[in-house]
Parts: C-alpha cells; sequence; structure tokens
C-alpha cells in the first residue's frame, strides 16, 4: 500500500501548512511516457488564503478543485481504488430500487430483464472503461477533459446535463436508502427525514475529498455485501413467484436500451474524476478492467435482483401491502423484519445506510463540476460546494420519493439520449482528430476559452442528434410520431447521428482555424 502523505502548496507557504491531498511517494513518469503535462508549467490551484481552510486542509480535507493536477502530484499508485470506489458505490440498494422498474416499469419478465441487464450494462460500461485510462496521462477531472471538445463555454451545457446527472443519481440513492431506514420501525422516521439524514452523513465523505473517499470504499462493501446475501437468502423461495411478463414485441424492449444507457454510458462523463492523482505510468489496461467490472458487474447482477423483486411485488400480497405504503425500501424491510425479527431490522440499517458510498461520490463529483458550470464558483472553496450540492439534492429527493418508479425511468431515459450524443463527440475527437495523443490536451490553456475548441462543433452536434432523438423517444410523458411506429430509438439516434456530424463539422473548423 501507497504511504500517503499531503504536499504543501507552493502558494500557501505564508500559511506555514496549508495542505493539497496529493498522495505517496512521488513517482515519475519514465521519458517515454507521452503525457498532457509541458516543462515548467506552473500549478494554477491556490490554496484559499485563510486560517480557518488551512486548519481543514492539514486535517485531511481536499482543497483542490477542477485544476489539472501536475504531474509531480499525480503519486495515488494503489490502482484497486478504481475498482472499489465504483464497486462499493454500485454495491448498495441503488442498483436494487433500479433494477425493480425493468420489471415493475416495463413489464420485463425476469429472464429477459436479467439478459438484458448483463448484456447491455457491460456494453455500456466500455466507453467509461477506457476514458478513465486518459485521467492519469492528462491530470484532469472529466468535465475538463471535455473542454477539448465542447469548449470553454459550450461545455456549459454539458457540465450542467452531467452535474443533474450524478446529482439525480444522488438523489434516487437517497431515497432507496431512507425507504429501508424508514421501513425499520414503520410510522417513526419519516423518509423526508431519513433522506436528510442519509445526505448530511453523505456529505462528511463528500467534504474530505479524494483520500477519504477512497479510504472509505475501501471497506465499505464489505458489511454491504454480507447483507445483501442474507437478503437475496431470505427472500429466495419468494422470488420465485413472478408476475406474468406485461411486454410482447419490439417496442416493449427498445425502452430498455435508453434506460440502462442512462445508468452506464453517464459514467464516461465522471470516470476521470477518480484517477486524475494517479500516475502518467498507470497500467491502462489494468485500469480499464477495474473501472469496468467495478461499475458494470455489481450493478448488473444487482439490477437483476431489483428486477426479481420487482417482478414478484404484485404477486406476493404482503409485498403488495408494503410497496403501496413505502416502496422498493419497504418491501425489502417488509422480507428481513417479517423473517429475521430484529437482526433483520439490524440489516435493514445496514442496507439503508449502503448508499452513503453512492451519495458521498455523487456530492464530490458535484462539487467541482459546479466550477465547469459556472466558472466563478472557481473563486468558492470546493467544500461549500459540497455543501450546496447536499442541500438541493434533499431539496429535490423529498418530493421525488412520492413517485419513485415514474421519476427514475424518465430521468435515466432522457440522460442516456444526452449522454449517448457527448460521449460520442467527445471519444470521436481524442480517437480521430487528437489521434489518442494526450499531449494535445495542453494543460497551459485549460482555462483559456480563445485557446480552446470553440466547441460549437460538438454543440451542433449534439443539438442535430437532439432534432432526431425527439421523434424516436418514448416516455410516460411524451411519445414520438417514430417512436409510436418502432418503439424507442432516441440512444441509437445520438450515438449514430452525433457521430455521423461531428466528423465533417469538427473537419472544417479545424481546417478554418488552423488548428484543434
Amino acid at each position: 500500500m501507497a504511504n500517503y502523505t499531503v504536499e504543501k502548496e507552493e502558494s500557501a507557504r505564508t500559511l506555514g501548512a496549508v495542505r493539497d491531498v496529493e498522495m505517496g511517494p512521488s513517482k515519475q513518469p519514465s521519458p517515454s511516457t507521452r503525457t498532457s503535462e509541458v516543462d515548467d508549467i506552473e500549478d494554477q490551484f491556490q490554496a484559499p488564503n485563510s486560517s480557518f481552510w488551512a486548519k481543514l486542509s492539514n486535517h485531511g480535507v481536499e482543497m483542490r478543485g477542477a485544476e489539472p493536477v501536475p504531474v509531480e502530484k499525480r503519486t495515488d499508485t494503489r490502482y484497486i481504488n478504481v475498482f472499489t470506489i465504483f464497486a462499493t458505490s454500485m454495491t448498495s440498494l441503488l442498483p436494487i430500487g433500479i433494477g425493480s422498474v425493468t420489471t415493475l416499469g416495463f413489464g420485463m419478465s425476469l429472464r429477459d430483464a436479467a439478459l438484458m441487464i448483463v448484456f447491455l450494462q457491460f456494453l455500456f460500461a466500455l466507453p467509461a472503461a477506457y476514458i478513465i485510462t486518459i485521467a492519469p496521462l492528462t491530470g484532469m477531472r472529466q468535465m475538463i477533459q471535455s473542454r477539448y471538445c465542447f469548449g470553454k463555454y459550450c461545455n456549459v451545457l454539458t457540465s450542467v446535463v452531467v452535474t443533474l446527472t450524478v446529482g439525480g443519481f444522488g438523489v434516487t440513492g437517497s431515497i432507496n436508502g431512507a425507504q429501508c431506514l424508514a421501513a425499520v420501525r414503520p410510522g417513526t422516521l419519516p423518509v423526508e427525514a431519513a433522506i436528510t439524514i442519509i445526505m448530511v452523513a453523505s456529505l462528511t465523505i463528500g467534504f474530505m475529498g479524494y483520500r477519504v473517499m477512497h479510504l472509505f470504499t475501501r471497506w465499505a462493501w464489505i458489511p454491504t455485501l454480507i447483507a445483501v446475501l442474507i437478503l437475496i437468502g431470505t427472500a429466495g423461495d419468494q422470488l420465485r413467484q413472478q408476475a406474468p411478463s406485461r411486454a410482447h414485441d419490439a417496442r416493449d424492449y427498445l425502452g430498455m436500451v435508453a434506460f440502462t444507457a442512462g445508468n452506464m454510458v453517464t459514467w464516461s462523463n465522471v470516470a476521470g474524476d477518480y484517477a486524475c492523482y494517479m500516475p502518467p505510468t498507470a497500467p491502462r489496461l489494468r485500469l480499464a478492467a477495474y473501472c469496468l467490472f467495478g461499475i458494470a458487474l455489481p450493478f448488473s447482477l444487482l439490477m437483476v435482483f431489483g428486477a426479481a423483486i420487482g417482478g414478484a411485488v404484485f404477486v406476493v400480497p404482503a409485498w403488495t401491502a408494503a410497496y403501496k405504503a413505502g416502496g422498493i425500501g419497504a418491501v425489502i424491510g417488509n422480507i428481513l423484519i417479517t423473517r429475521l425479527g430484529d437482526f433483520g431490522r439490524f440489516i435493514l440499517v445496514i442496507l439503508g445506510l449502503s448508499v452513503l458510498g453512492t451519495c458521498g461520490r455523487d456530492v464530490y463529483t458535484i462539487s467541482f463540476n459546479l466550477t465547469a458550470v459556472a466558472p466563478i464558483l472557481r473563486r468558492v472553496p470546493r467544500i461549500v460546494l459540497s455543501i450546496i450540492a447536499t442541500a438541493v439534492i434533499i431539496a429535490v429527493a423529498i418530493p421525488a420519493s412520492r413517485s419513485f418508479v415514474t421519476s427514475v425511468t424518465a430521468f435515466l431515459s432522457i440522460i442516456g439520449y444526452y449522454a449517448g450524443a457527448s460521449v460520442t463527440c467527445f471519444l470521436t475527437e481524442y480517437l480521430w482528430f487528437r489521434k489518442c495523443d494526450p499531449a494535445s490536451f495542453d494543460p497551459r490553456i485549460w482555462n483559456d476559452g480563445s485557446a480552446l475548441p470553440t466547441g460549437l462543433s460538438a454543440l451542433t452536434s449534439v443539438l442535430i442528434a437532439w432534432a432526431f432523438i425527439i421523434p424516436a423517444m418514448e416516455a410516460d410523458w411524451y411519445t414520438g410520431p417514430i417512436a409510436e411506429k418502432t418503439g424507442d430509438l432516441g440512444f441509437e439516434f445520438a450515438v449514430v447521428v452525433a457521430l455521423l456530424a461531428y466528423v465533417p463539422i469538427r473537419s472544417l473548423e479545424v481546417k478554418t482555424r488552423g488548428r484543434l
């Protein structure tokens, strides 16, 4: 295990003790390693000039925001962290709640839902597995890398969508956990209060930052996994009682594509955030494998379990009553408490708190994505933005908890459409126009709108894609004319049209500007 240390920031020498949150002994890259670093690049991070913030930094709070991490401070060589941060946050109630929508909302049989979940989740996690390998080479957060495709100003739109996406997962996770906590002693703890408890606890993780978050997720999966296995064993015989499928043709299944894309493709827009402190010499294949299996494996398995619960909800009378009273969390509570008594209540508390890793990770990501949404927020300490993010998630989660299935289905489908278009543009830029060269992400211009691409090519491509997405999408509140005849093809149009539009438009921009 790498020995974690904290290096003093050059800009904070007068404070004597202000520290950034860099890890381990510095491991210098070999001369042959290509990175985005250029010699004599000054670290643009400046610690807040206050003794209060200095004390927080001294106690391990990460102060760095969106600024690129200099190569000499990319010292985290514990590469397994990539696996544990994703696997721990995915080993929670979040995928169980989302998986239940496949049978409750889409009306699929358990067999069909399981096959589609496993295949599509692994397929759509591949972009994130590749993109995370770029972060150690550039030292950049994902939304900063996105500026080299969308530009500084057009990237604001992508940053807004990604921030809403990550916040949406935080909302979903907090609702799932809150429903479980409320079911421990029905009538004593309202779901609204439980949401607040979960998010305040999650704030502690997101507030502290990179080091504490990785430390927490390294071990938090153990009690959660044990609790999940106990839940599966307790519910096992009742899971065989499945409702008949309501999905009968291709239209009923196409909606699952956008739904699962909303789960997985969106991680491509944040994956690099969790590896930007790793050195350029990090083994890329291993990082990709850690990311792929950390995201897709636990999420797929627990989504299948959630689909099994969803399929049995309206067949098992006690589950039906519990679901109508308090959602999937109440169903899980009924399973555990009726069969295990007070021990079941203890397991229910563990499951309810299993979302802390998920929600803490989301608060952390939002805290520096906000600076990409509004660059003026660079003046605001990251930890203040963490508090703001937590308050907003609580405010949204409380009303959303009253219509969980409808809210989740609509949310994941819409973000899946946008993620398909935006990730396609980014990968096309990096693979085709930049020839997979991280050195083309010049850190000197990361915040220079005139030196970065205009972003008009990417923005135009996304807008053109939406012109095809809207008539091809299907949701509870809207069905386009194409979707009425074929089913939901929104995600497929998002990827294909964005690719076909971006290549010629970006080529024309490069030719006109004479540079990337």
